[in-house]
Parts: C-alpha cells; structure tokens; sequence
C-alpha cells in the first residue's frame, strides 16, 4: 500500500526533469540509469495506481542506450492515451468505440521524439475523456498517488498519477475544461495550458476542426516544476521564449464578484499567499470585474451539449448501427452489463436536457463568448495575469468528482477551470505545497492566465509565484 507523502517526503524526491537532463550532461547519470529507474517506479506502483494501459519497457531501454541528441535527450515521457502513436490504438477508455489506430505519431509525440524524449507509457484516461476523474469500464479506476484513497482528477488523470509516482519525468495531456489542470492540482504538480493553437493537436483524439469548442481544446505539460512545463513548452510549440522580465512592469488581476466556492481552507488561503509572493516581488496587484460569469458557466454547459454531444453518440452506435438509446443502457446497468462507463452516461443524460435546440440560440452564444473574449483580453492586455484558485475543491474521494462535476446550476468549484477554456486563456496551474492542508497532507493549485500568445510571460510570473508557495525544484543545476 503507497502511504501519503509528507511535504519532506515530497521534496525529497522532487528531482525535476531540468535537474535529470543536467545531470545526464554532465555524466552523473546516464539515460539508461534514468529511463530504468522511472521504468521500475512505474512497474513498481502501477498495481496499485492503474495509471498506464500500455508500457513500452522494451522499447524504451533500447533507445536509452543510444538516445536521440537535444534538448529532452533521454527524458522519460508518458502520452495520453488520446494522442497518436504509431501502431497504437486510441480506444479513449471506450468498450463501445470502435478502436482508432494510428501509422503515425502525433504531431506533439514527434516533436517530443526529435527532441530526444523517449516515451515509456501511454496514460489511462476516463471515458471519452470527458470527466473530472480517471475511470472507464476498459482499463478501470486510477488512483492518486498522494492517497490512493483519493481520485487523480481527468481526463489526463493517468498522466498525473504516473508523473507524480516518478513513472516519468514529464508528461503530455490536453485540455479542454481543466483535464490538464484538475489531475495536476490533484496530484502536486505544474499543469500548464497553453492557447489553444499554440501546440498542434495533429493526430490526436478527438480532432474537433471545424467546432467552435476546438478554440477550448490545447495540448500542454504535466510538469514537477514551472522551468519543467517551459522547457517542455518550447518543445512542443517551437517557440522560443526569453525570460528575465521586470516584475514592476506587470499586473496581477483578481477577478472582482467572481463566483467561487471552497471546500477547503487551505485553497483560499493559498491564492493569498501567491498573491503576497507577486506582490513582494513587484507586482502592481488590482481587482477587476471580468464580466458576466454566471451567463457565461450557462451558456458553456449548453454549448457543450450542442456542439460535442452528437459527435459523442455517434461513436457510441451499437455493434448492429442502432444509435445509442438511454433507455437500452439503462436496462443493461440494471442487469449488470453495462457498456458505457457512469460518468459518461450522466455527462450524455445532462446534455440532452440543457442543450440548445436551435442553431440560433447556438449562435448567439458563440457572439457572447467572442465578445467575452475581446473584453477580457483588453483588460488583461499585455502586461496583466489573472489570480484564481485552480478549482475549489482538493483531490475528493473516488466517485465524488463526478457527483460535484455534474451538479446543476453554477458550480463554483469550477468556474475558474473553465473559465479559462471557452475564453481561450493560457493557464497553468502551481502546487502550494507550503499551504498543504493539514486535515488530508494535499497541496492546493492556484491558477494564473493570461491572453493567448502571453505564454512566456505567464511561465515567468509561474515562477515567481512557485518559488512562494511551492517547494524548490532539486536536482543539479
């Protein structure tokens, strides 16, 4: 049985990537050495996290003997199981769908490759990737490494739980309401979501060109640490990014009358304590209304039945074509044979009650979002990040995430989340690990965004508010 780390714990095996690689370069350590020691942490504690569906061990020693040269030289990975890799299936967690088999990698899983990254697992995910904890009827529950008790958030719930074990040394998920953010914050880790088309999603599952929710969806990194998440950044966006800004330059916005709720203490008391750290550092802190966010939670959870629920139920037709029937699943689950993992379902029954029926309402609420966006984008500009609390809850017990996901009305657990998704804001969130709350030893995450394109600048003040709240990376540098 894994025990909960403590915070020393924690920080005592907190050797991030960055630290890996400049070991590996200055011969300390040799990226067979590294790749197998990540190798037997993940064979180690997958029995009882269920984090990976697929373990490329074979593969990964032997391109660790000789790895590919650059800037990720011989960094163990793991890739979510909805991205592309050649001769794999994408099943997203899915006993209904039929499998999609890749003759090619991704576009970001081959920029992780070119860079030297040597992948060692695919990472499990819930069905359809489509809820706030990992669990499907495929490959079943994954557990959260700080208290296996507890659920390691999604959809890139497997990517969390197996960096956060030291499986891997970094890892690739996506976003499009917080599946990159919830597993991080759940687990003590970076989590940073960058615009959506600053990396591509070439190859990846679902491919939602041509939808309006694809300006919500990102690929981005499940990092240790912010210098982790920028380094993985720049590969995968092939962006260069300078660093060293004036802190007295920028702004630190927190949203006025933002509609928040907690179940922990430690959570408000972290957003204050990242507040106090951007502050010393020169920040000019300010309080500003963003607009109506209320309309704007309503107006998602509507959307999203409108646009992503047709093209959920027609990969979830039966074997003989007939088109999904609730009812038939519903008898199934009485009988004991069901076929459609829980989560999914409810997902699926809220949004054939909330979703538009008329492609006009729809789009007016595209207008909406299109004018939130140039709105709050003017106010951020390019000198101000946002400050909000990751979401509002800490890692809940498993099945609890899904009963507070799906709730109606508000829910003010999650309005930062998503917030940050149908606005297009890059955002990242940063463990708290000095605020740990002290009835469940869990770190709280706290959020900062910005505009689309203020990537580097958001890594920066990532940083500053880490090196306040958070716990030092290690390793040699």
């Amino acid at each position: 049985m894994l025990c909960r780390p403590t915070m020393t714990e924690h920080q005592g095996r907190r050797t991030d990537a960055t630290g890996l690689l400049h070991r590996m370069r200055r011969g300390k350590l040799t990226a067979l050495e590294v790749v197998s020691t990540h190798l037997d942490r993940l064979q180690l504690s997958d029995d009882l996290l269920n984090a990976a569906v697929c373990t490329f061990r074979d593969e990964a020693l032997h391109e660790a003997r000789n790895p590919r040269p650059g800037p990720l030289s011989g960094l163990p990975v793991s890739i979510k199981e909805t991205f592309g890799i050649r001769g794999q299936y994408v099943t997203a967690g899915s006993n209904r769908m039929k499998p999609v088999r890749f003759d090619q990698d991704a576009d970001a899983v081959t920029r992780l490759r070119a860079a030297g990254a040597i992948v060692v697992a695919r990472s499990n995910v819930p069905e359809f990737a489509m809820a706030g904890e990992t669990d499907n009827l495929r490959f079943g529950r994954t557990r959260n490494p700080l208290d296996p008790e507890r659920t390691c958030g999604g959809s890139s719930g497997g990517e969390g739980a197996i960096v956060a074990s030291g499986g891997s040394a970094a890892g690739l998920g996506s976003d499009i309401l917080g599946s990159i953010r919830i597993p991080a914050s759940f687990c003590g880790l970076v989590g940073f979501k960058p615009g959506s088309q600053a990396v591509s999603k070439s190859g990846s599952w679902p491919q939602l060109a041509g939808c309006y929710t694809d300006s919500w969806l990102c690929a981005g990194p499940i990092t240790r640490s912010v210098r982790d998440a920028r380094l993985m950044y720049q590969v995968l966006s092939g962006e260069e990014m300078a660093s060293g800004r004036d802190p007295g330059r920028l702004r630190l916005i927190e949203p006025a009358d933002f509609p928040l709720g907690f179940r922990s203490q430690a959570i408000s008391a972290a957003v204050v304590a990242g507040r106090e750290g951007l502050a010393a550092t020169g920040m000019r802190v300010q309080s500003s209304p963003l607009g109506n966010v209320r309309r704007w939670y309503h107006d998602m959870v509507r959307f999203l039945g409108w646009e992503l629920l047709p093209l959920m139920e027609s990969q979830l037709a039966e074997a003989d074509g007939r088109s999904l029937s609730l009812r038939r699943e519903m008898l199934r689950r009485w009988r004991g044979r069901e076929e459609i993992y829980a989560g999914l379902l409810s997902l699926i029954v809220v949004g054939r009650l909330t979703r538009f029926r008329r492609h006009a309402a729809a789009m007016r609420v595209v207008e909406r979002f299109e004018l939130a966006r140039r709105k709050v984008y003017d106010l951020l500009g390019e000198d101000g990040v946002l400050l909000l609390p990751t979401l509002g809850t800490l890692a809940p017990r498993h099945g609890e995430m899904n009963k507070l996901s799906f709730r109606p009305g508000v829910n003010k657990l999650l309005t930062p989340l998503t917030l940050c998704n149908y606005l297009n804001l890059p955002a990242i969130t940063v463990p708290a690990w000095r605020m740990t709350d002290t009835a469940t030893g869990l770190p709280p995450g706290v959020m900062l965004a910005a505009r689309p394109g203020s990537e580097a600048m958001l890594l920066d003040v990532a940083e500053w508010m880490e090196a306040a709240i958070g716990l030092p990376p290690s390793g040699d540098d």
